[in-house]
């Protein structure tokens, strides 16, 4: 299945959708924590600055909360009276539909965002005052390491230090270092080009450190050489201390200007000077990758004709968050989704993107030429809800691709006719802060099911987000929102029979993401839960009954989990599991310090720290932590993940997206 990939602004963190033979759905979705707002939804006048509503009255809005909550005063209401008994493992389940009718807002008659339109005639609003500037100043001085944590001013000299080097702005006297770039690599040519070279660990010579910082920028075409330095361990001794730095080179070859990357680890000592100074260096790891450029960004060439694209694609969360107020639902870390399928039965694949509240989701039909269309409001879709994950896919069983999003009150079904035009059939309101969708025909009955991983458990009548409710404790929390699983009825009539089937155990936990993988070979598809604050569940399908065997299976992977992808890394046969976490230097640095503290619960700390997660099938039924091993682990702050193979070589690699949130200011984030 082809797909497109592509950088919606900083509105929004990619997803990537693949169908197996089987049926079943595998969806990497956009992660991070989300703020919402109330259901008025606002799109600001980009003429005059000012906001006009394009949305619902407060009558209306009551009558919306009466009809979400008229299931649940009345179960004949709002639904389907027709009942329906589903055998699972011998056992019936009473199932009627429980989705609602719902109308969403959309862009209709006239599309504010249209290229006519220019940002500069928005009025911006300034949000520093002398207060908010005092407040944000204190904050940072919080941040600052006091006496106790003298190691961390020490570890950022020696990071500047280490940056000095590399692009030859300091000098190089007075430390002793070995060869930074051996002369033993082996290497391995791939196909497509790639040719990666290792250093086996050895013996090197002695060298000064000018030769040797030269010979390592010599890689490199001159000014063509970009330097990452994270400082990863730092331990004092009696006098001085050492350091362990993780290294990164980015730039072109000086022969042939081809894409090059160095990936090294060094260790240095220092002494107690002020600024600290490097006593030796020497390298611990080292690996070189040389290529021909395999991706370019096509954003603007496949987009670019679009009306809106410079207005809404290429405009992030910054823009919009100074114009539109938190009662139109838009998100501040703006992590919204995005599904591909062929949705008007051309045989080329479309793509349907998800926005923040006030933002119209937006569907391109893809065309000849590789451009795209957009055909939102044709489609009926161009839905103004603060939409996080969708998933097109076939409800119906009728040959078309239709639609299922995860918005921040209902989880909203849209019927295709089979020429790319929707209906709205309904949606189900149990899953307040949904972060992600994905689907499989649990129960083998020939329908696909859909599984919501739901974030937090809501909002309280005074506060929202995090300051409603907030994960306790940090690397092991049970407080979290409820995911749900909606069983496909038949004619887009749904049920969550969660608790039913057994995926209530555990089910407390900040889910993030989850994907299906038959990994037992009997025939249905098992579950595996990414959550963000500590054990992730696996839930093994026994005939459409689950029963949470993580802990078992040895694959908790207790850290901050964003994404599961299921993949075969070793061409074994068997499904391996590898999971998106987050790496820290600083807390690789901190929670193996003394002064930071000694129990299991550290222990936890130090995990959470360490990066992604790979686990390969062991052939027995388990699973064995590769990750580090594999060289997988170094994902950075990692959100979607997914296997993919890149060079067509038989082998699965893994792309991993991963950032974090940037503003204006070149000390956000």
């Amino acid at each position: 299945m082809g797909f497109f990939v592509t950088d919606i602004g900083l509105a929004m963190m990619g997803s990537l959708v693949t169908v197996s033979p089987k049926k079943t759905l595998f969806m990497i979705p956009p992660v991070l924590a989300v703020f919402i707002g109330s259901r008025r939804n606002t799109i600001p006048d980009r003429n005059s600055g000012s906001n006009e509503r394009l949305g619902t009255s407060k009558s209306t809005l009551a009558s919306l909360l009466f009809c979400s909550l008229m299931p649940l005063i009345f179960p004949s209401c709002g639904g389907d009276s027709d009942k329906k008994e589903v055998a699972s493992k011998g056992e019936s389940i009473e199932a009627s539909n429980q989705l609602i009718q719902l109308r969403f807002r959309t862009a209709q008659d006239k599309d504010r965002f249209a290229a006519s339109s220019s940002s500069s005639s928005v009025t911006e609003v300034n949000h520093e005052g002398p207060q908010e500037s005092e407040g944000v100043a204190n904050e940072i001085a919080k941040l600052q390491p006091g006496a106790d944590w003298e190691t961390e001013s020490l570890s950022a000299a020696a990071a500047e230090r280490i940056r000095q080097l590399i692009d030859g702005s300091s000098n190089t006297v007075g430390f002793v270092c070995c060869d930074l770039r051996p002369d033993d690599l082996q290497s391995q040519e791939h196909r497509g080009g790639f040719i990666v070279s290792k250093w086996e660990a050895g013996d090197l010579p002695e060298m000064k450190g000018a030769e040797a910082l030269a010979d390592l920028r010599a890689v490199f075409a001159k000014d063509e050489m970009k330097s990452h330095v994270k400082v990863v361990s730092i331990v004092k001794e009696e006098v001085g201390f050492v350091t362990e730095i993780l290294i990164e080179l980015r730039g072109f070859s000086a022969e042939g200007k081809k894409p090059r990357q160095v990936t090294a680890e060094w260790r240095g000592r220092w002494n107690d000077s002020d600024p600290p100074q490097l006593l030796s260096l020497d390298l611990l790891s080292y690996e070189e990758s040389a290529g021909s450029v395999h991706f370019v960004d096509a954003t603007r060439s496949v987009l670019g004709e679009t009306p809106h694209f410079e207005s809404q694609v290429m405009t992030g969360t910054s823009f919009w968050a100074s114009r539109i107020t938190r009662f139109g639902d838009f998100s501040l870390t703006g992590h919204q989704g995005l599904a591909v399928g062929d949705v008007n039965g051309d045989g080329m694949e479309d793509l349907f993107v998800c926005d923040g509240g006030s933002l119209p989701n937006r569907l391109y039909a893809q065309q000849a030429d590789g451009t795209v269309h957009d055909v939102s409001g044709e489609a009926g879709i161009d839905w103004l809800e603060d939409s996080r994950s969708a998933l097109l896919i076939d409800f119906d069983n009728d040959g078309d691709q239709d639609l299922v999003v995860a918005t921040i009150g209902v989880i909203a079904f849209a019927e295709n006719d089979g020429t790319g035009k929707f209906t709205l059939r309904g949606g189900h309101p149990g899953a307040q802060y949904p972060f992600s969708l994905s689907a499989a025909d649990f129960d083998s009955d020939g329908d696909l099911d859909i599984h919501a991983c739901v974030y937090s458990a809501g909002d309280t009548a005074s506060a929202r987000g995090f300051e409603a409710t907030s994960p306790a404790p940090f690397n092991d929390a049970e407080n979290g929102g409820r995911n749900l699983l909606l069983m496909n009825l038949g004619e887009f009539k749904f049920v969550d029979v969660t608790k039913q089937v057994g995926l209530d155990e555990d089910n407390s936990r900040w889910s993030f993401s989850a994907a299906w993988e038959d990994f037992d070979r009997d025939g249905d598809p098992d579950l595996y839960v990414a959550n963000d604050f500590g054990r992730n569940c696996f839930y093994r399908n026994d005939d459409g009954k689950f029963i949470q065997i993580s802990a078992e299976l040895g694959v908790e992977d207790m850290a901050s989990g964003m994404s599961v992808a299921w993949g075969d890394s070793n061409c074994d046969g068997a499904a391996d599991l590898y999971v998106g976490n987050m790496f820290s230097s600083a807390g690789r640095r901190i929670s193996y310090q003394g002064n930071f503290g000694e129990s299991s619960e550290v222990e936890g700390l130090q995990r959470m720290a360490r990066g992604n997660s790979l686990f390969a099938a062991d052939g027995e039924g388990g699973f064995r932590d590769v990750s580090e091993s594999s060289g997988a682990a170094m994902g950075r702050w990692a959100w979607s993940s997914g296997f993919i193979d890149v060079n067509n070589d038989g082998w699965e690699d893994i792309a991993v997206a991963n950032g974090n949130l940037t503003g204006k200011g070149p000390d956000d984030l």
